[in-house]
């Protein structure tokens, strides 16, 4: 490896100065656009794993504001309401009366749909004091949803952690190959 140590001096200087800042400062916010892409590629690849995902949605809801020479800063983010108490898990309280809590073992178990009340179902007190939405299936009833005021969500989405990982690994890799392509 070779070392050169150039000295400017006069008016050329600070232009030379100038063009150089501006290739780094290129390349920086180039990284940083690239390091983004590809957490967003691992998130995505996170939400379909983790989620059952019925519709697309939610995977394309995960979005990037790329950096620029004069913002030096990149952001993934999403704009679904629910994500945020995924990212961090906590209580769900309800807005107006109560939460239909699903009633199953497995989530891929469940049929699609948002129905409060599917055809054919209707509401059950239980022995307990708290109510159900049941429906009767060959005889038997079968509890679908209990109607509870509150429900406890466990952290399940890891954006922050995938972003931050991908960073510590990709930025000084991308940042030394677009450095050399200059």
């Amino acid at each position: 490896m070779a070392v050169i140590h150039l000295n400017f001096t006069g008016p050329d200087a600070a232009h030379i100065l100038t063009l150089c800042e501006k290739d780094i400062r290129f390349v920086a916010a180039k990284t940083l656009t690239q390091t983004a892409q590809s957490a967003q590629s691992e998130i995505k690849k996170h939400l379909r794993e983790t989620f059952v995902l019925r519709k697309p949605n939610f995977e394309k809801s995960i979005k990037i504001r790329p950096a620029t020479k004069q913002n030096m800063q990149t952001e993934i983010y999403t704009m679904a309401a629910f994500a945020t108490l995924q990212q961090t898990g906590g209580k769900q309280t309800a807005q107006s009366g109560r939460l239909a809590v699903p009633q199953y073992g497995d989530l891929h178990e469940l049929k699609a749909g948002r129905k409060s009340r599917p055809a054919g179902s209707f509401v059950v007190n239980l022995r307990s004091g708290e109510q159900a939405i049941a429906r009767k299936t060959n005889g038997a009833i079968r509890i679908l949803y209990y109607l509870k005021p509150l429900a406890y969500m466990p952290k399940r989405l890891s954006m922050l952690e995938i972003g931050e990982a991908v960073a510590e690994k990709q930025v000084p890799i991308l940042f030394q190959q677009n450095l050399q392509q200059l």
